[in-house]
């Protein structure tokens, strides 16, 4: 069966696997960002030579930066498309953890995970809209469950 034949039989979702896997893809390194911090976090808090309170802290930045992110997806993609929102999703993502890579300061790896939580936030509503609105009707839970196992595969690759 060639592709062009996979898009047009109803009863396969062969032909949107490559954009559903990308997205997939997109999903998982965007997760791992948001919670590789867990495992690691007592070789963090003796490398930084930090209490538990201010390790905590960091956690705190990540999801008031997710809250935020959650919360203004809608107005980004009002005036983005849920594509370029996915886009600004996973450069925000990559130029925060460059910017926590490069950074002298606690403060500096605060900021940088505040915005590994927009970047996330932002993700999530795209992501969903823009599998839906690629996949037939009849599979979307099929590409769904695809997408969900980003979660559980990042589970997996942390630890």
């Amino acid at each position: 069966m060639s592709n062009s034949d996979a898009q047009d039989n109803p009863g396969t979702i062969r032909g949107e696997l490559g954009p559903l896997l990308f997205i997939t893809i997109i999903f998982l390194v965007n997760f791992i960002a948001r919670v590789i911090l867990s495992p690691l976090m007592p070789t963090v808090e003796k490398d930084l030579a930090l209490s538990h309170t201010y390790a905590g802290s960091l956690f705190l930045f990540i999801y008031l930066g997710y809250v935020a992110g959650l919360l203004g997806a809608g107005i980004a993609s009002y005036y983005l498309t849920h594509r370029m929102n996915i886009v600004l999703s996973a450069a925000v993502v990559g130029l925060a953890l460059l910017e926590i890579a490069s950074s002298r300061s606690l403060w500096g790896i605060r900021l940088g995970l505040f915005f590994i939580g927009i970047g996330s936030g932002i993700y999530l509503p795209s992501g969903i809209a823009s599998i839906t609105s690629l996949i037939k009707m009849q599979h979307w839970g099929k590409a769904l469950a695809v997408h969900e196992l980003a979660p559980n595969l990042g589970f997996l690759v942390i630890d």
